[in-house]
């Protein structure tokens, strides 16, 4: 069992690597400040954080040196999960990215399937020889990511109490390092709050990923919103229409059905009631320049409008960013779902609620996992590199 003074100095490690995460190199001094620890436990910990390999001193011997996380050390394996594909990368610290391994999902999505291909994704990595503390995977489903297990995931073949860390850790070596799981929404959010340089707004704000289904999460005080059922943000399967559309759920009229990807184009059709081609990307592009694309572009997305208006009556963000698939939606986009906030809210009138761009789905998902893998390090032991 932990004893107090090791619960304690692993807090005290776990505010300086935080600090120091976000100021970048800096001084004992500042550290001692701005975590309220005696300077001698700043000393002594940071003396064994860069014995570990895990902090630098950007002059080595200077007693005065700053210290800063080391980008050799503070690397993850970082693992994108969509319906079409799995991407993994090396991710440090400063969201860096290395060498990317991708391999394509295929119409089975059944459990077995994706474990298999995360396996080969991991033991390719691991054969290669690049050096990462953890393994941190970004599933589109609810999980519980204490406990390693996907709980839900409509997208993938409706799956129900997957067991996944457990599944991909019996198949691996022995000396694999630790692997999480986040729901890639969270995922999305997090990647976003500490590579996004949205600023400290970002500690209370609100995230909405498009694409094939909708994604939506929360931070406030700087930490992800779950719930006691781990489904906080799960808008996209809230019943949104009356066309009976549908859904990968087994539902009719999901707001994924409506404002995903194909149900925009679906909606824009029936609006127009002109069959049209365009993808999403060249809908958004012509909008620019095109009054009645645009206005069907505005009415398409009044769903998602309603469902994040309740969600701002409810716990008022400081922001929204909105994780676009395509840059040809990031100017039109936030754009459509500020002036519909703006309709709805009368409030926001007078104090706008700003709604930004973030980034990729894809990139801040995989930014997103190195993240969890990092918070983890932080709280607790560094734990040892793998090669």
């Amino acid at each position: 069992m932990i004893s107090e003074q090791t619960r304690k100095r692993l807090k005290n490690q776990s505010d300086i690597l935080r600090t120091i995460r976000r100021k970048g190199a800096t001084s004992r001094s500042f550290i001692s400040k701005s975590c309220g620890i005696r300077k001698a436990s700043v000393t002594n910990i940071c003396r064994d954080l860069v014995d570990r390999g895990s902090l630098n001193e950007k002059t080595p011997g200077f007693y005065r040196s700053e210290i800063e996380l080391s980008s050799e050390y503070w690397r993850s394996l970082s693992i994108y999960i969509n319906s079409e594909k799995i991407v993994a990368t090396i991710v440090d610290h400063n969201g860096k990215d290395y060498e990317e391994w991708t391999q394509k999902i295929g119409n089975r999505k059944t459990p077995e399937k994706i474990v298999s291909s995360i396996v080969s994704l991991i033991k390719k990595v691991l054969e290669s020889e690049k050096k990462f503390i953890g393994i941190g995977i970004s599933v589109p489903g609810i999980v519980n990511a204490e406990k390693g297990i996907c709980l839900s995931a409509v997208n993938l073949g409706r799956w129900h109490n997957f067991p996944l860390v457990e599944e991909i850790v019996t198949r691996l070596p022995a000396h694999c390092p630790n692997i999480v799981i986040e729901n890639d929404a969270n995922a999305g959010l997090m990647g976003n709050h500490w590579f996004g340089g949205f600023g400290e707004k970002l500690e209370n704000s609100l995230y909405i990923s498009l694409g094939e289904g909708i994604g939506c999460a929360q931070l406030m005080d700087g930490n992800i919103i779950r719930g006691c059922r781990f489904s906080a943000g799960e808008i996209g399967c809230l019943p949104s229409g009356n066309e009976k559309r549908p859904c990968s759920c087994g539902k009719m009229d999901c707001l994924q059905t409506y404002c995903g990807e194909l149900g925009i184009i679906q909606s824009v059709n029936r609006i127009s009631k002109t069959p049209t081609s365009y993808s999403i990307s060249e809908l958004c592009k012509l909008a620019k320049d095109n009054p009645k694309i645009r206005q069907s572009l505005d009415l398409s997305y009044q769903p998602l409008v309603q469902q994040i208006c309740t969600m701002v009556a409810l716990t008022d963000p400081a922001q929204i960013v909105v994780g676009c698939p395509d840059p040809n939606m990031d100017s039109i986009i936030p754009e459509i779902l500020s002036a519909g906030l703006k309709k709805q809210l009368g409030w926001t009138d007078n104090e706008y609620i700003p709604v930004l761009a973030g980034l990729h789905p894809i990139k801040s998902g995989i930014l997103g996992a190195a993240v969890s893998v990092f918070k983890k390090a932080f709280q607790d032991e560094p734990p040892l590199q793998y090669s």
